[in-house]
This record gives C-alpha cells, sequence and structure tokens, in this order.
C-alpha cells in the first residue's frame, strides 16, 4: 500500500483504516504500508520503519520507537503533538546532574535528574545535549513534585478540547506544549509552574542527534 489513505476525509479514513487492520487479521498475510502518517503507522503497523531521504533511522514495534526513540529525527516524527526540545548543557549538581538550557534566557530552565538519568548523564558532563520531553509528561506542579522538576513558564496559548487541555509554553528561549487535565486553568500571557517528569525524558547527542543510553 502506498498512502492509500491520503485523498480520504478524516472520518473516512479512521474506518477505511480500521477495514484494512481487520483485512490483515483475517489473511494473515504479510502487507507492506508506506505513510507520512505517524498515527496510522503507529496504530496498524506490527513494526516500523522510519526512513529519512532514503536512509533507515530505526526499525522497531510502534511502542518501542514511542518510548526508546534512536534519535531526534525519530523522537519528533512519532508522537502527536510531538515530543518537545530543549537544547542545554550537562553540569554537575551535588551528587546529580542538572540540565541548564542555552540560548540566552534571562532565567534559564534547570532541571536536576534522579537516579536514572543522572546515571546516563554523568559521563557526559559539559557537553550540549538535548532534552527531550513528551507533552503528556509535563503538568501543572503540584506540592508533591521532586525538586528539581519545575519552572516558571510563560502560557502563550490554552487550548481545551474536552478530555484534555493542550498549554502552548514557552521557557524564554524554547517554546513547548503540556497536554493537561482539563481542568487547569491558565490563561495566555499568565505564568504557570510547570512540573517535568524526568524519569520518561529522553537525552540526545546535539552534535549527532544520537540517544544517550
Amino acid at each position: 500500500f502506498d498512502e492509500p489513505l491520503s485523498n480520504l476525509d478524516a472520518k473516512m479514513r479512521v474506518s477505511t483504516r480500521t477495514e484494512i487492520s481487520k483485512l490483515h487479521a483475517r489473511l494473515g498475510a504479510t502487507m507492506i504500508y508506506v505513510t507520512h502518517d505517524q498515527v496510522e503507522a503507529m496504530t496498524m503497523g506490527d513494526r516500523i520503519c522510519v526512513m529519512k531521504e532514503g536512509d533507515i533511522m530505526q526499525v522497531a514495534e510502534p511502542l518501542a520507537l514511542y518510548n526508546e526513540p534512536a534519535n531526534l529525527f525519530v523522537a519528533g516524527f512519532i508522537g502527536s503533538p510531538a515530543m518537545n526540545f530543549f537544547r542545554g548543557t550537562l553540569r554537575p549538581a551535588g551528587d546529580s546532574v542538572a540540565f541548564v538550557e542555552g540560548g540566552g534566557a534571562t532565567a534559564p530552565l534547570q532541571l536536576t535528574f534522579g537516579k536514572p538519568l543522572a546515571a546516563r548523564a554523568a559521563g557526559h558532563l559539559g557537553e550540549e545535549v538535548v532534552l527531550g520531553v513528551r507533552p503528556e509528561n509535563i503538568s501543572e506542579a503540584g506540592p508533591s513534585a521532586p525538586p528539581g522538576s519545575t519552572a516558571d513558564v510563560r502560557v502563550d496559548v490554552a487550548e481545551p478540547t474536552g478530555p484534555e487541555t493542550y498549554l502552548y509554553l514557552h521557557t524564554g528561549t524554547h517554546p513547548f506544549i503540556a497536554r493537561v487535565r482539563p481542568d487547569v486553568r491558565c490563561a495566555a500571557g499568565g505564568r504557570i509552574a510547570a512540573a517535568f517528569d524526568l524519569s520518561r525524558a529522553h537525552l540526545f547527542s546535539a552534535r549527532t542527534g544520537a540517544r544517550m543510553t
């Protein structure tokens, strides 16, 4: 199949996608499906090959691509809204490691890693890196938020969708998106304390784009 649903409207795409998946299960045959729509790939594929300009970036099962992207391209392609990226450097922070945002922000984003991520980052102190955090791993900070995992950020736009709300936020250097509870109320132009779930964060080399493992 080569982009078979690209000319259908949104409702028809969903129903046809379901029918193709049912046909695949009934036939038990191997199907190769080419698409630029990552939702189609994630929902229909047993195994996905992500390509860029003819080169294979990663081949894995859908959830493996989502949870363990091999590089920045895969991380940014899989997921909707896409993963947020923050450029900065790694610095020592007591017995841990901190990410300090670059780019000249007056009050840069500074986040202190927990033990698992700190262990991966310890060998890269002083290096320029890209911190990746998915929108669902960013929330409104509460009293139980771990120290070093929050930041005061600006609210650009709030989009309530019913079951969830998308917050378009800005650190002063990097714009990013948070997917939060529907009862979170934020006014555009205001500020919010955002909490980052760093146990679900990813680190990538700013030089090569490869994920640090």
